[in-house]
């Protein structure tokens, strides 16, 4: 029979990793708004949404950790349920504690999954090259400016 000691020992592993990014961009963002403050920052703007970008990340973290916190409640009460007797009522708090624990895993991955999205194309926005600066050659898709008449001569 299921007993949630499994799920707790997977639980006790995500969480560790979820802390350590949390840890890990918190500490980026401040050295990165350190940087600011102390103007050693060449490119201030790219270096701000830099901070704004992690910090919403480390916010989304946080609630994926907590989703991560009810799982973890719910696969000790399971831990628990496995120690009853068996029964029609432990079957069913068994079921429904297990959904919860499931949801709770879903809802953390799925939170995963749209901050690290949102991580990824803010990263593309501020790696983007500049657009590299024009030839001095005209193209073919280059106006070609009318001629200007010339000034009058006579006084």
């Amino acid at each position: 029979m299921y007993s949630g000691s499994d799920s707790l020992d997977d639980l006790d592993d995500r969480v560790r990793d979820i802390a350590g990014l949390i840890t890990h961009l918190t500490s980026a963002a401040a050295f990165a708004d350190r940087a600011l403050r102390r103007g050693r920052a060449p490119e201030a703007e790219i270096t701000r949404l830099m901070v704004t970008q992690l910090t919403h990340t480390a916010g989304a973290l946080g609630h994926a950790l907590a989703d991560l916190g009810e799982a973890v409640a719910n696969a000790g009460v399971l831990h628990q349920l496995a120690a009853t007797p068996r029964s029609a009522q432990r079957t069913t708090s068994m079921e429904s504690t297990r959904a919860r624990l499931h949801a709770r895993i879903d809802s953390a991955r799925g939170r995963l999954n749209k901050a690290g999205a949102r991580l990824h194309q803010a990263a593309d926005r501020l790696t983007a090259t500049p657009a590299a600066p024009r030839s001095p050659r005209a193209s073919a898709t280059a106006p070609v400016p009318l001629p200007r008449s010339a000034a009058s001569r006579t006084r």
